[in-house]
């Protein structure tokens, strides 16, 4: 199988999914973005950020578009979409993974 065909097979896996996550109401989506996954939803504003209201935002997963990448990022959305529903959702439990983390040490300390 080419890499284009499997990136095909992927994006459609991301379509499918997206479908599901739609048709659940659960106000997350997938994103391909290279060679990774992420998440995208209206989420409240990032611990350091000098926004005040919700906003779309990423959720950078680290999850390979590979064939078990949709199924792995598809159960991600799900458990989001569930805080976000009991508005328990919170920075804290995916800041360590996104790039320009306030928690992460530093070489210097």
């Amino acid at each position: 199988m080419s890499l284009f065909r499997l990136d095909v097979n992927i994006q459609e896996e991301v379509r499918k999914a997206n479908a599901r996550l739609k048709a659940a109401k659960m106000g997350v989506a997938l994103q391909l973005r290279g060679d990774r996954i992420s998440l995208v939803a209206t989420l409240p504003p990032k611990p350091d950020s000098i926004k005040t209201k919700d906003h779309q935002q990423r959720i950078p997963l680290g999850i390979y578009a590979n064939h078990q990448g949709p199924k792995q990022a598809e159960a991600e959305a799900k458990m989001v979409g569930a805080k976000l529903a009991a508005k328990t959702f919170t920075w804290a439990d995916y800041l360590d993974s996104a790039s320009g983390s306030s928690s992460a040490t530093t070489c210097g300390e």
